[in-house]
């Protein structure tokens, strides 16, 4: 098959494959397996969202809960089983030599049964940034509480003077002499 026409074949067959997926789920499977085929023998590489979403040995469409399954697991390296043992605590370890939890997707096909593998990158670690050295000292917490604690009855004093302020128009308004009927829908249901 010619390089130009590659790319629309593979988007065809990926196409009537989802199309085709419900009502003719083995049609399906073999437009994938072809599509595969395809893949493999150009020398293309299947990026792990491809692998994830397609089986590789019958090219059912895999989702999960839908006949196909996905299960997250995570293997611990034996080193970091030895020293959780030892120390009966979750501290973190620092250094380079820090063993990592391995973790991964496994992906189980409905049709046919077998799974596929999808090892996810480590975590990055967390970066905090430390304050300057030329930084002036942190300032006791006690003063922080009491500034917190003024803000917090300054908020209470102004929410107060706003409450008084709209009394006193609903006030000045009640004593103003009323323009119209002076009725309402309360004097109408009074019936």
């Amino acid at each position: 098959m010619a390089s130009e026409t590659l790319p629309q074949s593979l988007v065809f067959l990926t196409d009537a494959a989802h199309l085709l997926m419900k009502t003719a789920p083995e049609t399906s499977a073999y437009l994938m397996t072809r599509r595969n085929s395809l893949i493999l023998h150009n020398d293309l590489e299947q990026s792990d969202s491809q692998r994830q979403h397609v089986c590789g040995a019958c090219g059912h469409i895999m989702i999960p809960g839908q006949g196909s399954e996905l299960k997250m697991e995570t293997k611990m390296n034996p080193q970091r089983k030895k020293l959780k043992r030892k120390n009966n605590s979750s501290k973190v370890i620092t250094g380079k030599s820090a063993p990592t939890a391995e973790r991964r997707k496994k992906f189980t096909c409905g049709m046919c049964g077998r799974y596929t593998d999808i090892v996810l990158p480590p975590v990055a670690p967390i970066s905090r940034r430390r304050p300057l050295k030329s930084a002036p000292a942190l300032i006791p917490s006690e003063p922080s509480k009491v500034s917190a604690s003024a803000s917090s009855k300054k908020r209470a004093k102004s929410r107060k003077q706003g409450l008084q302020a709209l009394l006193q128009q609903a006030q000045s308004s009640a004593s103003k002499p009323q323009t119209g009927l002076g009725l309402s829908l309360s004097d109408f249901m009074s019936k």
